[in-house]
């Protein structure tokens, strides 16, 4: 009996080498088929791992040097040694009395599931990990059905000015009923900076970590619909079952990695393509955006691949629904409206038909309750009291709903602009080429675009004057926007714009002269028709200049800006009056007039013409401008 133990004894002491070296020998297999079929340099691959391609020098590397993230001490920068690692670390033993801890099989199971396939691995030459964590995780998400979610622009946030996109998960067979309850992914510069200005500069050149997290749809909707009234447009995709798994099993893996974020290329749009990038193998969505990526463009390239969208739905915000609201009532009933949220219902007249009673009653409360959401707290009891005058007056029989707009925002104008132009400034002619990467101004095609929002970066003019046979910068706008948000008794809306760049402007001494300069300001505007295409705009502005031919270098002042803005689907039109008086006792004033024409969704005219003064002395220009409207 003795001898039989003793030779079990021998026998397990001689398994577990032979296990491991079983196990040694099963991974170097592994490793040379990943090598023999060139995994680590596969797209799925470098999808995976987040790998970009160097813009200057040759060879990739990831977007993040992340050691949660990488395997490999040279992961971020060599696709095949983390593919080793990676394969050597789905056979490391299972953690022991470690809650904490997750098996590299679960913490990548993204990962561990596309090399499983690729490899044939035979999973039962490994260590059987759990993955308890992760199966409670994407059970609670019960994911099905993934939808593009675009916000529209939130012109008071800088990080949100173009949109925003975001993924909402929705359970298989999912009823409209119960979307609200679904998760969404979304990817967002991860900060609690409150200074728009460090904001927006820091943003720019990738000082915020970018994160990935979920959280419910109705948050979101909470935020964007209902805070800052932004439209929401839903692009439903059709992805199989398996794309979903696979893209939820990817998210799980980026919890906590931080990412660059850049909001003018490697943003939420961005990071999102990328996601979709693993879900569907093949498709190379991200390819198309080596320098900037706004939410549009990368809705568009969504939904021109084809088999990927299965269809759209419009959920308009809280201002919308109340603005189309308002217009049902007549004039009379309009001026109930604004005594009944002011006041209250005790002044309210009987003598209308109890339809029309109901809609004045919700539209003084919903008038009431946007101004709450606005930060407006002292109305409740007059919103409670007109809640109980409307329920006496029973159901409601007709619904006020908005209409869908006949431009969604990704059917809008290219936001890439080009142009050619010929003119004439004081007794010189020139021609001139333009450039603007993104986005959209006041003259552009308006539908599909947010009304009365400008947001235009790097816009760029060359000039060579023909006369002198000189080629100079005319200007270089690196930032200029604009929010003209019409006011009216029902809202108390404020208009501001601010920009900067490089621009030629009138010398002391005469001809022109490159001169950098930061403006802004702020003011009222009003709309004069119902049509809404008509707006004026009056306001204050400031203005700081500098270039080494001024007297003192630098040169500030302030003064009016008055504006008229005509805002058609075809035809657009602009006046503005501008002065200021500037620190150096000079009085400086500007007419300009321009006109726009659509000649198709890719081309529009342009006539410019202007005349200022100066330093005592005055300048006349015209232009007349081709413009060509490309999408990514």
């Amino acid at each position: 009996m003795r001898g039989c133990i003793t030779a079990l004894l021998v026998l397990s002491g001689l398994c577990l080498p032979l296990a491991t070296m079983a196990a040694g020998d099963y991974l170097e297999q592994l490793q040379e088929l990943a090598r023999e079929q060139q995994l680590a340099d596969s797209r799925d691959w470098l999808n995976l791992l987040h790998y970009e391609d160097r813009r200057w020098l040759p060879g990739r590397r990831g977007s993040k040097r992340s050691p949660g993230f990488f395997l490999h001490a040279d992961g971020w920068r060599d696709p095949a040694a983390e593919l080793d690692a990676t394969l050597t670390a789905l056979f490391q033993p299972l953690p022991e009395n470690d809650d904490a801890a997750q098996h590299p099989q679960c913490a990548f199971i993204s990962r561990y599931h596309w090399l499983q396939e690729q490899l044939a691995i035979d999973t039962d030459r490994l260590p059987a990990a759990d993955c308890q964590r992760f199966r409670e995780w994407v059970d609670a998400i019960d994911p099905g059905v993934v939808t593009l979610v675009f916000a529209d622009g939130y012109m008071n946030n800088p990080a949100s000015m173009y949109g925003h996109t975001l993924l909402r998960v929705d359970p298989p067979g999912d009823q409209e009923s119960s979307r609200l309850l679904s998760y969404v992914i979304n990817h967002a510069a991860d900060t609690d900076e409150t200074s728009g200005f460090l904001f927006a500069m820091r943003g720019l050149t990738g000082g915020y970590p970018g994160r990935f997290s979920i959280m419910p749809y109705y948050e979101k909707v909470q935020e964007y619909n209902h805070l800052e009234n932004r439209d929401l447009w839903e692009y439903t995709l059709d992805l199989e079952q398996d794309e979903v798994d696979q893209m939820m099993r990817h998210v799980w893996e980026l919890r906590g990695i931080g990412f660059p974020y850049f909001f003018l290329h490697q943003n939420c749009s961005y990071r999102l393509l990328r996601l979709l990038e693993v879900a569907r193998p093949g498709t190379r969505l991200s390819d198309r955006f080596s320098w900037w990526a706004t939410p549009t463009d990368t809705i568009r390239v969504v939904l021109e691949t084809e088999g990927l969208h299965a269809g759209t739905r419009y959920r308009p915000a809280s201002r919308t629904r109340l603005d189309h609201q308002l217009t049902q009532l007549s004039d009379a009933e309009r001026t109930e409206t604004l005594a009944l949220a002011e006041h209250g219902p005790d002044v309210m007249e009987n003598n209308a038909s109890p339809d029309r009673q109901q809609l004045v009653l919700e539209s003084a409360y919903d008038l009431l309750h946007y101004r709450m959401e606005a930060g407006d707290e002292e109305q409740r009891s007059r919103m409670r009291n007109l809640l109980v005058a409307r329920s006496e007056l029973g159901r409601a029989r007709q619904q006020y709903e908005p209409p869908i707009p006949d431009t969604r925002p990704d059917q809008g104008h290219g936001t890439h602009r080009l142009g050619l132009s010929g003119g004439r400034r004081d007794d010189t002619n020139h021609v001139g080429l333009h450039w603007r990467p993104a986005y959209h101004d006041l003259l552009d095609p308006a539908p599909g675009y947010r009304p009365g929002a400008q947001i235009s970066f790097g816009d760029t003019r060359l000039l060579y004057d023909l006369d002198r046979s000189r080629l100079q910068l005319d200007r270089l706008r690196l930032v200029d926007v604009t929010s003209l948000a019409p006011r009216d008794p029902f809202f108390r809306e404020r208009s501001w714009h601010i920009g900067g760049g490089l621009e030629q402007h009138l010398r002391p001494g005469g001809g022109y002269g490159l001169q950098a300069g930061l403006d802004g300001g702020g003011g009222l505007s009003w709309r004069l028709d119902q049509d809404r295409q008509w707006l004026f705009y009056a306001g204050l502005q400031a203005a700081v200049r500098g270039a080494n031919h001024l007297d003192d270098t630098l040169r500030a002042g302030a003064g009016p800006r008055l504006e008229l803005l005509h805002s058609g689907d075809r035809w657009r039109g602009r006046l503005r009056a501008e002065g200021g008086a500037f620190t150096d006792h000079q009085f400086q004033w500007r007419l300009s007039a321009e006109q726009d024409v659509s000649l198709s969704r890719q081309f529009g005219l342009r006539l410019r013409a202007s005349r200022e003064a100066d330093f005592d002395r005055h300048a006349n220009r015209v232009d007349l401008i081709l413009h060509w409207y490309l999408d990514p």
